[in-house]
């Protein structure tokens, strides 16, 4: 064979060589087009992604629905009435400073339970002086009696300076009374505390944060000696030293808009002082019409007195008297339902 032929096979032959070696297994250069893969090498699936983790949400309180444009106002007293909405509620208190034990005055709030309620109207603020005045210049209304209500004194009742401030002085019958005049009732407990807090479990009308001045009338720095005794709250001063005009605290305001809910005075029920779980047909709602000097059954009141500390404004606290009982504290809001 021709020395050019040879080397023309040696050549050749080397080229298949070299082609060989790289389609059986060198290494492919990266970012290489060439596909050249052998038969017998198998990719193996990749592992399944685990899959994910999904944490459920933490059930969230739904926000308290206000219905605006159903309110209402009473041809009697002009009172606006706020409408409430049929539907659940969360009653009692849950946390370390309920009320538990049975004593005077305090009862205990501290099983929380929920409670269904039809839609009723209450009072968007305390009756006031000028509204419980018409009532007694009809005959049907006891006139108040005075005690040196601080700081007003005697003519708080009937004086026109005083007109707006909360009526004070009434016993349950006077409340009782006074709302069937204007063809409204007392409200319920169940009422009168899903009025103040909603349907979220709130601690105070105005949410959870700790009471500060501008939400209550409470017994602060202005109160007077005689009346605080050592439950005065130094560290605040809300302004008044004793009860306050109806209204003058809006940033206290209740999820449906209601005022004074907690402070300035204590309001009258219709209920009697039953323990939990509320129940409204086992009784304690059936003795409304009992004849007034009645001192039993012994009635709820809510909302807290302008002299007293910070820590009844809790819109579950419950206080009861005697029906017969009146004092510079207590007041009046009503209620009414078709």
């Amino acid at each position: 064979m021709p020395k050019k032929a040879l080397l023309k096979t040696f050549i050749f032959t080397a080229l298949l060589s070299v082609l060989s070696a790289c389609g059986s297994g060198g290494l492919q250069e990266e970012g290489s087009s060439s596909q050249a893969v052998s038969d017998e090498i198998i990719v193996p699936d990749l592992p399944a992604p685990e899959p994910s983790v999904t944490i459920p949400d933490l059930p969230t309180l739904e926000p308290t629905e206000v219905t605006t444009f159903a309110n209402r106002i009473s041809e009697k007293d002009g009172m606006e009435m706020i409408y409430i909405q049929a539907g659940e509620f969360l009653m009692g208190w849950g946390g370390s400073d309920a009320t538990v034990d049975v004593g005077p005055g305090p009862y205990p709030d501290f099983l929380v339970h929920t409670i269904f309620l039809d839609d009723y109207w209450i009072d968007k603020h305390e009756v006031t002086n000028g509204q419980y005045q018409i009532c007694v210049a009809e005959g049907v209304c006891r006139p108040c009696k005075q005690n040196n209500i601080p700081p007003q004194g005697i003519d708080y009742f009937t004086e026109a300076v005083y007109a707006d401030y909360p009526v004070v002085n009434v016993s349950w019958y006077m409340a009782r009374d006074y709302c069937e005049w204007t063809g409204r009732r007392l409200p319920t407990e169940a009422e009168w505390e899903k009025a103040a807090r909603g349907t979220d479990g709130r601690k105070y009308p105005w949410g959870n944060e700790k009471y500060s001045e501008e939400y209550a009338n409470i017994c602060d720095v202005n109160c007077p000696a005689a009346k605080k005794g050592d439950i005065s709250n130094p560290n605040f001063d809300d302004g008044f030293a004793g009860p306050a005009p109806v209204g003058s605290f809006p940033a206290g305001a209740s999820p449906y808009g209601l005022l004074d809910m907690a402070g300035n005075v204590w309001e009258w029920t219709s209920s009697a002082s039953e323990l939990y779980p509320y129940d409204a047909n086992d009784g304690r709602e059936a003795q409304y019409d009992i004849v007034d000097g009645e001192k039993w059954p012994e009635r709820i009141l809510r909302g807290g007195p302008w002299n007293d500390g910070y820590w009844y404004q809790r819109s579950s606290y419950r206080y009861r008297a005697v029906g017969v009982y009146l004092n510079f504290n207590m007041g009046i809001r009503c209620a009414y339902s078709e």
